[in-house]
């Protein structure tokens, strides 16, 4: 038994099933069928895409956006410690980076230093005027009581003089008439002298104890210059504690910390690094707060208001359905807030459809949606709009 024979009998079976498929296709009525059949879905494609047209705004110029923040450092200083890496995702507070704060923490030294001598020396100056006001006090009761004690000396001096001027006029009298001797009349005169001479020495006591008692009212006023003084170191410290307060802030920024809960997209320096004061150290947003920015066609703004339903294709996520509703719609387009805006100077102008910012709040789609990426939106037209 030669090939021939073997492959003949398999030709033969494989024919039967080609010829009636053929046969079908070369039937006018299959063909018909067929054609209509294809019209239909052409029609239908066109329906639905006409709808969609009607019923939605789309576009494809659509990326997902963030709040990017630019975490910049207040001082220059040489980067001692980088705690974080780009991706790693952070907490509010969280230290990136750390300056070298040595001159900052000697400074903060140095003032605490001053606060506290002046702290000592308003203790010193309190307890100055406590002791001052209580001798003060003694001093000037105890020269009250000498001046009242030598005034009523002064008097009972002058009662003694008074005493004696009688008896001298008296025995002046007697002595005339003869009736006493002359010693009665001298020892008399010495009375009074005597008694002249106490009344000066108690006045003379009454006006030093007088003097007194102003030297210690004097001395009293001793506290009120300590309590000028006081108040100068009071002020003093004010001082000083302020700029330690200052410094102490001053000391803070040299540590460099997460303002929000986000991711780090970008670092911009390495340890060992010089920073600058007002550049930025870490780019970084919160992943939980993106939405879209979409630049619709001015020809179409006028079909689209706040609150419009959007349907969202992510390109990063093509088989996920998001959802969200427009919140702003700009009131400038994109070239009016460019940075280097075309005046048209040359007179050649070719007329260019302008498209206008509009910012789509998504509601949650459980997604890590990354700033940048390209998405397809779809906005449903609002009918109020429209008709006016």
């Amino acid at each position: 038994m030669d090939g021939n024979t073997q492959v003949t009998p398999e030709v033969e079976t494989l024919q039967p099933t080609r010829t009636p498929l053929r046969a079908h296709l070369r039937n006018p009525r299959v063909r018909l069928g067929l054609a209509i059949g294809l019209g239909l879905l052409v029609l239908l494609g066109l329906f639905r895409f006409m709808a969609d047209r009607a019923a939605y705004v789309s576009t494809s110029d659509a990326r997902i956006a963030a709040d990017m923040i630019a975490v910049s450092t207040d001082i220059s200083g040489k980067i001692t410690s980088q705690r974080v890496s780009v991706g790693d995702m952070v907490k509010t507070g969280d230290v990136l980076y750390t300056i070298d704060d040595r001159e900052a923490a000697y400074t903060l030294a140095e003032f605490e230093a001053e606060a506290n001598r002046l702290r000592a020396e308003i203790a010193r100056e309190e307890a100055r005027i406590g002791l001052a006001s209580s001798k003060a006090g003694s001093e000037v009761a105890a020269r009250r009581a000498g001046t009242q004690s030598a005034s009523a000396s002064v008097e009972a001096a002058r009662s003694n003089l008074e005493t004696a001027q009688r008896d001298y006029d008296r025995t002046q009298g007697l002595f005339d008439r003869g009736l006493v001797p002359q010693s009665a009349l001298d020892q008399s005169r010495n009375a009074l002298d005597t008694a002249r001479q106490g009344l000066l020495r108690a006045e003379a006591d009454r006006d030093s104890a007088r003097a007194e008692q102003r030297t210690a009212s004097i001395q009293g006023e001793e506290v009120r210059l300590i309590e000028l003084d006081l108040g100068v170191l009071r002020a003093s410290l004010q001082q000083a504690e302020a700029r330690v307060d200052a410094q102490r802030v001053v000391l803070e920024q040299h540590t460099i910390r997460a303002p929000i809960d986000g991711v780090i997209d970008e670092l911009f320096y390495d340890t060992g690094e010089h920073s600058l004061r007002g550049f930025r150290v870490a780019l970084m947003h919160d992943p939980d707060a993106v939405w879209v920015s979409a630049n619709i066609k001015e020809t179409d703004i006028r079909k689209i208001e706040t609150g419009a339903d959007v349907r969202v294709k992510a390109d990063s996520h093509p088989g996920t359905k998001i959802t969200g509703t427009v919140t702003k719609i700009h009131n400038a387009t994109l070239g009016e807030s460019a940075l280097m805006p075309n005046p048209n100077a040359n007179g050649v102008f070719t007329k260019i459809t302008q498209r206008i910012t509009v910012r789509i709040d998504l509601d949650d789609p459980g997604l890590r949606l990354r700033p940048g990426t390209m998405v397809t939106v779809r906005i449903r037209k609002q009918p109020s709009k429209t008709s006016a």
